[in-house]
């Protein structure tokens, strides 16, 4: 696995609270749903990484006003972009 329990823990969260209701349209709630099923299954590809970067990004605005939040995120980013780049 690239990403800690808790790294994955939080990145399943928001993909589970953001990307997975009903609200979101079909398709992008079928491209994370596979990432979150990678995600249990500890197969993290290509794919999954850049879905996990784009949601990240999109969503590291909504947490300004949490730090700690604020600063796991873009840790997480950090870590995705290497991963990507070593997976070149």
């Amino acid at each position: 696995m690239c990403y800690t329990v808790e790294e994955a823990s939080l990145i399943d969260g928001m993909i589970q609270s953001y990307f997975a209701p009903r609200s979101v349209s079909e398709q992008v709630r079928l491209r994370y749903w596979e990432t979150h099923c990678h995600l249990q299954q500890e197969q993290v590809g290509r794919s999954d990484l850049l879905n996990i970067r784009d949601a990240l990004t999109f969503l590291a605005p909504v947490f300004q006003g949490n730090r700690q939040t604020q600063k796991e995120i873009w840790s997480i980013i950090a870590k995705t972009d290497a991963l990507l780049s070593a997976a070149v």
